[in-house]
């Protein structure tokens, strides 16, 4: 047994051989961490990387493929548009019949300068001036006026009543409804349409004198008057200068008037897209458009359709076109469109495009020479006098073939097959439309239609007329 000063006299060298040992173990540990090369953790949260393993590792791939290289840091996005103040409110009448027009006018603007995205309703319809029915309750006289919405940039919005006004219990005698729509193959023209609505007159009472409408006076916010003898008329929308807004505003008036000279008037509001705007704030990109003469297609004597396009833009400056490629659609081609065949923008023939009215190229398919093809569009590329690319298209396409017997359906409906001849007599056509038909219906031309018996014996009759895209025959 040792004495307790000889482990005293021990304890000094254990000591030091512990220290000695931890020494090499720290240095073992050193140096096998130097000769190693762990891979990192899969990911580093504040730059968004993952450590790649040394070239020549044989778990690169492994790697690679368990771990995914991270997408990149988003952009900050935009901060969200601040919605618009409405300034003002304004009530055309302070008490109006039930059902009789009120105009309704918007101002309003946006903190943030987004004036240019601006877009309105007012109850049910849309524009910054919108004309107004309200109708009381029959059974309590009861109304509710309608609330004002204005919208910005990505249709934030605010919403607002409108300043109240008094509904009275009585109705106009008459009220006049204004329509519209957009004609096919155009850009900015609209098709308006009046129509005379008499009040219903309660049995018992003698019946008012008819109104019979003689004249029509149109009133576009961008032109002068237009006068009309039928309810119809077809106008161009203009838009303000370059590219304008979102929308464009308008608000068309019709004034009918009868023989004595007594008027009565309607009106409507239009809020349209402004595509050149859409186009131009989304992808940067100046829009040409392209408007045919004659609207639809026709197939000269000598096989050949001819047609003039219009072509325009509501950049500024002039469009230079680059580039002009050309796709032909063939006739039950099942194999897909095939490829664009450059062609010679010396040969549309212009190269250059001005900015407003812009200018007209005559183009010309050859369908006989070319039977298998159905349509010819040309692809127009160009850049903007500030670098800006433009881009638009037009179609010369081949007529559909004229009716016969072997490629139509016979009309049997006796009302329809009286429309058709009248719309022949009336237009000195051999064939018409639906388009046809449509406006001589819109300016009452078949208001006293003769409608006669249609023989059971008429099985093959010769063709007459178009409906619905497909020729058919009427039988007589």
């Amino acid at each position: 047994m040792t004495s307790t000063s000889e482990n005293r006299s021990r304890r000094p060298g254990r000591q030091a051989l512990m220290l000695l040992a931890l020494l090499a173990l720290g240095g073992a540990v050193g140096w096998w961490l130097s000769r190693e090369q762990p891979v990192a953790p899969a990911s580093v949260a504040q730059g968004r990387t993952r450590a790649a393993p040394p070239p020549g590792d044989p778990s690169a791939q492994a790697l690679a493929a368990a771990h995914p290289p991270l997408d990149p840091a988003p952009a900050p996005s935009e901060p969200s548009p601040a919605p618009p103040i409405v300034d003002e409110v304004i009530v055309e009448k302070q008490e109006v019949c039930s059902g009789e027009e009120n105009l309704i006018s918007v101002r309003a603007h946006t903190p943030d300068g987004n004036d240019a995205f601006l877009h309105y309703t007012v109850g049910d319809g849309t524009g910054q001036r919108i004309p107004v029915r309200v109708w009381r309750d029959d059974s309590n006289g009861a109304y509710e006026l309608p609330r004002v919405t204005v919208f910005t940039r990505d249709n934030v919005s605010v919403t607002v009543p409108v300043p109240a006004y008094r509904v009275k219990d009585c109705e106009p005698e008459r009220l006049v409804h204004v329509m519209s729509r957009r004609l096919p193959n155009s850009a900015d023209e609209f098709e308006f349409f009046a129509q005379v609505v008499q009040k219903p007159v309660p049995a018992g009472q003698p019946a008012p004198k008819p109104f019979v409408p003689v004249r029509y006076v149109w009133t576009f916010d961008d032109s002068a008057p237009e006068t009309t003898s039928r309810p119809i008329v077809a106008h161009a929308l203009a838009g303000g200068p370059g590219l304008g807004g979102q929308y464009t505003q308008h608000l068309v008036r019709v004034d009918v008037f009868d023989a004595s000279g007594h008027q009565d008037t309607g009106r409507t509001s239009l809020q349209v897209l402004n595509t050149s705007f859409e186009n131009f704030d989304k992808k940067g990109i100046v829009t040409v458009f392209a408007t045919g003469t004659p609207r639809f297609p026709v197939l000269d004597a000598d096989g050949v359709v001819r047609q003039t396009f219009r072509l325009s833009h509501h950049f500024r400056g002039p469009v230079r076109l680059t580039r002009v490629t050309a796709v032909r659609a063939f006739v039950g081609n099942k194999n897909g469109p095939p490829p664009p065949e450059q062609v010679d923008a010396a040969a549309l023939p212009v190269s250059e495009i001005p900015e407003g009215p812009g200018t007209e190229v005559k183009m010309a398919f050859n369908a006989q020479a070319e039977p298998d093809v159905f349509s010819v569009t040309y692809a127009l590329e160009g850049v903007s006098a500030d670098g800006h690319p433009a881009r638009g298209t037009f179609s010369l396409m081949r007529p559909p073939p004229r009716p016969t017997r072997d490629n139509n359906t016979p009309l049997t409906d006796p009302v329809l097959l009286a429309k058709v001849k009248r719309a022949r007599e009336l237009l000195h056509q051999e064939f018409v439309t639906d388009e046809d038909l449509l406006r001589l219906e819109r300016e009452g031309r078949f208001a006293q239609l003769d409608v006669g018996p249609v023989p059971a014996s008429a099985k093959h009759p010769p063709a007459e007329g178009t409906l619905g895209g497909r020729a058919r025959n009427p039988a007589r």
